[in-house]
């Protein structure tokens, strides 16, 4: 039985990172990798990929686009580990990040998640936590974090 990893990626340039981060330290043989995109609800026209009507179209423009651009990311995300022998799997979810991310990986009993974090000030850090340490404060399992500016 295949043991399952999270990558929560945000369809950034930093997404390639994180999934060489998986393909290094995980085995086709022994992992199934499961990629995971958090987008902000008030940016989710869909619980799930569908097609948007005309009406949504001009009604929610920005939301339409920044679905489907989620939507690919994640498309292209899971076909580059399928490419790398893994069995993969990917999808979105309308939640504040730290949130999906941790809902995720206990529905899928995940032995590992991967995300990126990026450079902040101490400052930055102290008024707003990155998401990367939220996750970490509040789950029991490891947490590979590759570093994206």
């Amino acid at each position: 039985m295949l043991r399952s990893v999270l990558i929560a990626i945000d369809a950034s340039p930093a997404t390639s990172t994180l999934l060489a981060l998986a393909q290094r330290f995980c085995r086709p043989d022994l992992h199934q990798l499961h990629v995971l995109l958090a987008i902000d609800s008030t940016f989710a026209v869909h619980e799930q990929p569908a097609p948007f009507t005309q009406a949504e179209r001009e009604e929610y423009p920005a939301a339409c686009e920044e679905q489907q651009h989620a939507e690919a990311a994640i498309a292209a995300a899971v076909q580059t580990l399928r490419a790398g022998g893994f069995v993969a799997e990917g999808s979105l979810r309308a939640d504040q990040p730290v949130d999906a991310i941790i809902a995720q990986a206990q529905a899928l009993d995940c032995e590992l998640i991967v995300m990126g974090h990026r450079h902040m000030s101490r400052l930055g850090r102290l008024l707003d936590p990155s998401i990367s340490a939220k996750v970490l404060d509040r789950v029991e399992i490891p947490v590979l974090v590759g570093v994206a500016d």
